[in-house]
C-alpha cells in the first residue's frame, strides 16, 4: 500500500498539495517572510480588538495570509507529532538572543520542541479558531471581541514562526 502525503491545505494560496512540511515552510516563507509575517500577525491581533478595519484598501491580502497560517499550523501540527523522524545539523554556534528570537536555548537547540509544546497546550482546532477569529475581527469594525484569551496562542504561533524558519536554516546547512 503506498504512503499518501499529508495535505495542508496549501493548493489555494500555494499551489502545493500532498507535500511535505518543508516544503510548505518554504512556500510560506517565500511568501511572507519571517519578519512579514510576524508584522501580519501582530496587526491582526491588534486591529481584532480595535473596532477598525486593519486592511480596508484590499482585505484579500488577509484572506490570503490566514489561509497561508492555517496550512502553515497544520504543517506545524504534523511535526509535532512526527518529530522523532526529523533530523536537523546541528548549530554551528551558539546563538545570540537577537538571531533566536522569541526561542529559548532549548527550544534552540531543538526547534520541533516548539511544536510539541504548542501541541500539547493547544488542539489543532484552538489554533483554527484563533486564526478564524483575529481575520474576521480584523477586518471589520465590529462591537464584539474574540471570545477567548489569544495571547498564549499568538505567543505559540509567533515561536513556531521561528522555529519553522530555523528548521528550514538548519536543514539547508547540510
Amino acid at each position: 500500500m503506498k504512503k499518501k502525503k499529508p495535505d495542508f491545505d496549501a493548493a489555494f494560496w500555494a499551489g502545493l498539495t500532498g507535500s511535505g512540511p518543508f516544503q510548505l515552510f518554504n512556500a510560506f516563507f517565500s511568501a511572507y517572510p519571517l519578519s512579514e509575517a510576524k508584522e501580519h500577525l501582530s496587526s491582526m491581533m491588534r486591529y481584532a480588538v480595535k473596532r477598525k478595519v486593519l486592511s480596508e484598501k484590499d482585505p484579500s491580502v488577509i484572506f490570503h495570509f490566514y489561509l497561508s497560517l492555517r496550512s502553515f499550523i497544520r504543517a506545524a501540527d504534523h511535526l509535532s507529532q512526527t518529530f522523532g523522524k526529523y533530523r536537523l545539523n546541528p548549530p554551528k554556534e551558539h546563538p545570540s538572543q537577537l538571531k533566536q528570537g522569541s526561542l529559548s536555548e532549548a527550544e534552540c537547540a531543538d526547534p520541533f520542541l516548539v511544536f510539541r509544546r504548542a501541541f500539547e497546550d493547544y488542539r489543532l482546532q484552538e489554533f483554527d479558531h484563533f486564526i478564524t477569529g483575529i481575520s474576521y475581527f480584523s477586518l471589520g469594525p465590529f462591537g464584539d471581541y474574540p471570545e477567548m484569551n489569544n495571547i498564549s496562542l499568538f505567543l505559540h504561533l509567533h515561536k513556531m514562526l521561528d522555529a519553522a524558519q530555523l528548521i528550514l536554516e538548519r536543514r539547508k546547512a547540510g
